[in-house]
């Protein structure tokens, strides 16, 4: 069951970073609603909110990922924080596993409404029948809201990018 987890985490992984190529700039403050840390935090912050972490691996950013067991809004999932080689905080994930497709679109539905309420309509939509997502593209780091759905198990992302490694969006 890690592995699959950790497989379901690694492809919202690689697939947040194709999202994130790209950004426009907008001016919004980004405020992860998951967490009350930042990006100016340490890992010992993170350490001392969250407790032990449930695991750790490499990250993508060179250094190392700390998973948490968090609630938000009501469900259990996740929380994900990728540290780099310098230990600098480059994104805060909450993953959620559905405990049914209703669930799964409920809450995409609710998150990405909520995201959209405070910054206005995705600059990037997907949806290639087994992963859909947006991305929204901001001043102070690109957001994605990510679902992975292999048939037999489904997840969903929503993530927190740090402005270093946000890019712009993509031209059309």
């Amino acid at each position: 069951m890690k592995r699959l987890q950790r497989s379901i985490v690694l492809f919202f992984v690689i697939m947040a970073n194709l999202f994130v190529l790209c950004s426009c700039g907008q001016t919004q403050k980004v405020e992860c609603p998951f967490t009350e840390i930042t990006w100016e935090n340490s890992l010992d912050d993170v350490l001392a909110l969250e407790g032990d972490p449930v695991e750790s691996y490499d990250s993508i950013y060179s250094g190392t990922t700390y998973s948490f067991n968090k609630e938000f809004n009501g469900m259990q999932g996740t929380i994900k924080y990728m540290f780099d080689d310098n230990d600098k905080l480059m994104s805060m994930a909450w993953v959620y596993i559905p405990q049914s497709k209703d669930d799964l679109e409920n809450v995409y539905q609710s998150l990405y409404d909520e995201t959209c309420q405070l910054y206005g309509e995705s600059g990037f939509d997907s949806n290639t029948g087994t992963a859909k997502g947006n991305v929204w593209y901001l001043k102070d780091g690109n957001i994605l809201i990510g679902v992975m759905s292999t048939g037999v198990n489904e997840a969903i992302q929503y993530q927190f990018f740090h402005p270093d490694v946000s890019s712009k969006k993509p031209n059309k």
